[in-house]
């Protein structure tokens, strides 16, 4: 009786090995599955070589990309956003007429787009979309004339002709850059939407009423920049009151604090190196998930600028620039998992992939590029 438990033990022991090993082997398969493939959706600018959205597959296993393909034909869909829970995308881009629109696709099974219908923009050049929380309405910021617009969102998701259409009004010091109002960027945070207006040397803020999609000028109505800067685009800290925006024409980003509509600006730092002499001027910013680290991009010094942020206070000390193999990156995604940096070369008509150093927030070069006809927008589907 005794020797047969004692066998018993033996054979159940190797039995429950077996199963954990097979288990242990079949789990972490499933998870590399699972984990490695993300769609990746390009807009991309004027270019006779350029059909519309494109979509490739990066894979955050290795850092590659590849299998690019025709997402959806239109005419300069610049940039992209998503509808939080229903299968659409919107852009911004030129409709039939050559018109500015924002635009509404369908996602299909495949990833790939068809296209649903576009309205007028509201303005000249839209340059910039974003959609609010509660995917009720969408804001479009028109670079031209200095026009936001907005939208009120049906059930099925899709935008009526526009609700608001207000242009901006006014200038700044720049002899040319600066003559009129340029709306570059649709912010929603809250209660707020915040508008950069690089020929104010403004960040305006809006308050809105996603019942109606109706937007008015919010109490304080903007914030001033230094004259001159040239405010582009901003990015809000995950968990801190903290409003960074990067500036355009003097190749740098502030440091604003927040308190509702209210902006109040702190530092500025420089983009660049400081024995840099030719032209520059920056583009896109965005914060790495974990709060502690800014990139800029810098076009003409074709760099990444990394940055931290001092946790207490949101300063920012400078990592240096990472120089990339594109030219005019004029946009930039942090991957999901946050391991990687994709920058779009929109002269250079590719896209390189940037590692990123968990415990520095420090960039480094890859191997790995994919060929896209002047790219200018990137946007992983969530």
């Amino acid at each position: 009786m005794i020797e047969y438990t004692r066998h018993s033990s033996l054979i159940c022991d190797e039995t429950f090995h077996n199963f954990m090993k097979k288990t242990l082997i079949f789990c972490l398969l499933t998870l590399k599955l699972s984990a490695a493939m993300h769609p990746l959706y390009i807009g991309t600018g004027a270019s006779p070589d350029s059909k519309g959205i494109y979509l490739a597959d990066f894979d955050d296993s290795s850092g590659a990309l590849s299998n690019l393909r025709l997402a959806a034909s239109y005419k300069n869909p610049g940039f992209l956003c998503q509808h939080p829970t229903k299968k659409l995308v919107y852009s911004i881009g030129l409709n039939a007429e050559g018109i500015g629109a924002l635009a509404t696709f369908g996602v299909e099974k495949n990833q790939l787009l068809t296209f649903i219908g576009d309205v007028p923009s509201g303005g000249e050049n839209p340059c910039h979309l974003a959609i609010d929380p509660s995917a009720s309405m969408i804001a479009v910021a028109n670079y031209g004339n200095g026009v936001v617009s907005s939208y009120l969102l049906d059930k099925k998701g899709i935008p009526s002709a526009a609700v608001s259409v207000i242009k901006h009004q006014g200038k700044s010091v720049h002899p040319t850059r600066q003559v009129g109002p340029h709306a570059h960027g649709v912010y929603f945070s809250n209660q707020t939407l915040f508008v950069p207006d690089l020929g104010l040397d403004q960040t305006l803020a809006y308050t809105f009423d996603v019942s109606s999609a109706a937007i008015k000028a919010a109490e304080p109505a903007f914030t001033s920049s230094t004259l001159g800067d040239g405010p582009r685009h901003l990015a809000f800290h995950p968990s801190k009151p903290w409003v960074y925006v990067v500036n355009e024409l003097t190749n740098s980003v502030t440091h604003f604090t927040r308190a509702g509509n209210k902006l109040t600006m702190q530092k500025t730092i420089t983009t660049l190196p400081g024995d840099w002499k030719g032209d520059n001027t920056t583009a896109e910013i965005e914060i790495h998930p974990n709060g502690r680290y800014l990139y800029a991009s810098n076009r003409g010094h074709n760099s990444i600028a990394a940055f931290s942020i001092n946790q207490e206070n949101g300063d920012l000390t400078a990592l240096g620039q990472t120089v990339t193999a594109i030219k005019m990156p004029r946009h930039f995604a942090i991957t999901p998992g946050g391991a990687y940096l994709i920058v779009a070369g929109q002269q250079s008509n590719n896209l390189q992939v940037l590692s990123i150093e968990a415990q520095s927030g420090k960039l480094n070069v890859t191997s790995n590029q994919l060929e896209v006809p002047a790219p200018i927008c990137l946007l992983f589907p969530k």
